[in-house]
């Protein structure tokens, strides 16, 4: 028995030994260099590998604006000494063309110098980037097309074993994984909403769950990168239109690039003339043939009309004669310095080796591919996701957090909107108005959607009532978006004393239908509506809305009356109005809501008036926002049209309205006009009557005006009659 438990304690202690061994032999080989590079290349490979890097503001391909790939992050492992080098000296010149036909083709070009595995499919690389967002502009909004030639020297593949990485990893790293909470993809999404993060990262929510994970990613990145080829790359690109990208691409794959010298190919017209002249020897050929058989069938007819016949042959031979297209003609003219055409841009992007000034020949190509070997850096990346080095109940939260962080970040049309200037988002909309006797329905153009907007209704008949009726003689009709498809806003009445008017704005894209907020003196909002409307553009399913009693029930008053935006919203666009019971319609007051706040407010409320308040909100990601400012401009005895302006100066392009609408009526409602303003223009036009600047009889009417304009302080404005 002594034997067997002396026999076990040596082999334990063997085993002891060999696994310190083991540890020390595998620790100790990063203290010895494992290949004939010199120190200053090795410095080069650590300075990259062993580095946390972004996959979505990274950005692999060359790009003359960046100085370095702004991927790269803080260093997670210390690879100083500890990585295996392989010389590889490989120039490759690009065989073919690339196309550029939308962003998704930047995307594949970029994904091809990097590799990546277990991509999430919904994350976009590189998609918050400079250079991609400057893409998905001229890709996605300017509809620009765009030719590639890619050209490579690769000189070393270096890489490192991340079995040494234990004693190397950074442990402030390892610290800041531990910190990072687990998070719920659900309560995300209803706590922390992408606009909400935005306006306001420091919420409850959102700064502790979400924010410790996207400061980690700006720190760290997404990925890490173990190995690399380093070398250099050339990026051609050069714009050309739809019609001949898709002429190119027919011959593109039959003529290779393989024999063109120059590394700029675009200045290699003969090339690109070799294909055109074998596209119209090819059209040549068809043409042949078939004149041969017309003139087969032709051969036994009779001499005068083969005359007439050879005449006609002669006239379509030359119509037919094959000349150099317009392809050929731009193709060929596009050389470096030659072509100002503003859709025919040729530029050169450079990553490694030497930079020049002087036109790209085959001489200077041969000078940059020598001067690869003094400046070389990574080319194509190999990268490992960081939840490698997280427990199991944290890879779900890095998954979680990383489609966060992409949704957040990387470009596409809601976010590309999302961060422009308010008054650019705005002014591509369109505004819709119309006024009524009864019913009104407002419409969106084709192409458009409802975003927002109201429907003022006026109730005559309530006027002749006494101060104690339950009924309102000023109502307002939302026209919140009910869905993607939704385009029209209603209000349907059977009476004969309801008049009408409303203002709507509509969109081209669905995520910019804007948040629709409203209180009337029943202290009703739009989740009251909602119930009572069941989803319908307006009014209940019969087509009626009670309207002898604008809903009826007694108001419990309160002091004031407030709508308020939802978390990380703010008002764009609102107004207050409030209507004596005693005081004609002449007599109604109304308020601008401050532009930049979250909320509008009408205090000490009484129960001799009706009340209503009305606005749209907008996400605080949009720029500019803090500059608006709302003006209102009334007259209650206009007998001509008038005119309002953002400023009585018209300084500079500033005091140009960014949106707004004019209305009037006559004391009797018996005309009421209502219109947009244009936007982008100096000065908005209130026209009583739309054939004569002066009404019939000479009528009095009530003009207003509700004007989205540049912050100008708190002067009030007037109108300018015409």
């Amino acid at each position: 028995m002594e034997n067997r438990s002396a026999a076990k304690r040596s082999k334990k202690v063997l085993c002891v030994c060999l696994f310190t061994a083991c540890f020390l032999l595998s620790y100790t080989k990063c203290n010895v260099k494992t290949n004939e590079s010199n120190d200053s290349n090795d410095e080069i490979f650590s300075k990259y590998i062993g580095k946390g890097y972004d996959i979505l503001f990274g950005y692999p391909l060359p790009n003359n604006e960046l100085i370095e790939d702004p991927g790269f992050k803080e260093i997670i492992i210390n690879t100083s000494n500890c990585i295996d080098v392989i010389n590889e000296n490989v120039c490759q010149k690009g065989e073919y063309f690339n196309f550029i036909d939308n962003i998704n083709d930047v995307t594949n070009l970029a994904m091809d110098n990097i590799n990546v595995d277990q991509l999430d499919r919904n994350i976009k690389p590189f998609s918050a980037s400079m250079p991609y967002s400057s893409y998905f502009v001229n890709l996605e909004m300017e509809k620009k097309k765009y030719l590639v030639v890619q050209n490579s020297c690769v000189h070393t593949y270096a890489t490192y074993n991340l079995r040494n990485f234990t004693n190397n990893i950074n442990k402030n790293f390892l610290v800041d994984i531990e910190k990072l909470p687990i998070l719920s993809k659900k309560k995300n999404e209803k706590k922390c909403p992408k606009l909400l993060y935005l306006g306001d990262p420091n919420s409850e929510y959102c700064s502790k769950y979400i924010k410790p994970w996207m400061k980690f990613f700006k720190k760290y990145g997404t990925h890490l990168v173990i190995a690399a080829h380093f070398g250099a790359k050339s990026f051609n690109t050069l714009e050309i239109t739809l019609q001949k990208l898709e002429q190119i691409k027919i011959y593109n794959y039959k003529y290779p690039l393989r024999d063109v010298p120059y590394l700029n190919v675009f200045s290699f017209s003969p090339l690109l003339r070799d294909i055109l002249e074998e596209a119209n020897d090819s059209n040549n050929n068809n043409k042949k043939k078939k004149k041969n058989n017309n003139n087969k069938k032709n051969k036994n007819k009779k001499k005068k009309y083969n005359k007439n016949n050879n005449t006609n042959s002669t006239n379509s031979d030359r119509e037919q004669t094959p000349v150099r297209g317009d392809l050929e003609k731009d193709i060929v003219s596009m050389k470096m310095g030659q072509n100002n055409s503003s859709n025919q841009i040729s530029s050169l992007d450079i990553r490694g080796g030497t930079t020049m000034d002087e036109r790209w020949n085959d001489l200077t190509y041969e000078i940059w591919k020598n001067s690869v070997y003094s400046n070389i850096i990574p080319i194509y990346l190999d990268l490992i996701s960081l939840n490698s080095f997280m427990r199991i109940e944290k890879k779900e939260s890095y998954k979680t957090a990383l489609l966060y962080y992409n949704n957040l970040y990387g470009i596409d049309k809601e976010n590309f909107y999302l961060s422009k200037n308010i008054t650019d988002v705005l002014s591509d909309g369109e505004q819709i108005t119309g006024s009524a006797k009864g019913s009104l329905t407002l419409s969106c153009p084709v192409g458009y959607i409802k975003s927002t907007g109201f429907i003022l209704i006026i109730n005559k008949s309530e006027k002749l009532k006494s101060l104690n009726s339950q009924g309102k003689r000023i109502k307002i009709q939302p026209c919140d978006n009910k869905g993607e498809y939704d385009i029209s806003c209603a209000y349907r009445t059977n009476s004969i004393d309801v008049v009408t008017f409303g203002w709507m704005y509509c969109v081209k894209h669905s995520f910019l239908r804007f948040e629709t907020i409203y209180m009337d003196s029943d202290g009703r909002d739009d989740s009251d509506d909602d119930d009572k409307n069941n989803g319908s553009i307006g009014g209940n399913t019969d087509g009626s809305n009670n309207d002898s009693s604008y809903g009826g029930k007694t108001p419990s008053r309160e002091n004031s009356l407030k709508i308020i935006c939802s978390e990380g919203n703010t008002l764009a666009f609102g107004f207050k109005m409030k209507l004596s019971k005693k005081e004609n319609l002449e007599k109604i007051k109304v308020k601008p809501c401050t532009a930049g706040q979250n909320n509008c407010t009408i205090n000490q409320t009484k129960n001799d008036s009706d009340y209503l308040l009305w606005g749209f909100c907008i996400p605080l990601s949009f720029h500019s926002i803090s500059l608006l400012q709302l003006t209102y401009i009334h007259d209650a005895n206009i007998t001509t049209n008038v005119m309002g302006a953002c400023s009585n100066n018209y300084i500079n392009e500033f005091d140009n309205i960014f949106l707004g609408f004019s209305f009037s009526f006559d004391y009797e409602l018996e005309e009421v006009n209502v219109s947009p303003c244009k936007m982008n223009y100096k000065f908005c036009t209130s026209k009583l009557d739309k054939k004569k600047k002066i009404p019939k009889n000479g009528k009095k009417h009530y003009a207003g005006m509700l004007l989205l304009c540049r912050y100008g302080g708190a002067a009030e404005k007037k109108f300018t009659h015409r």
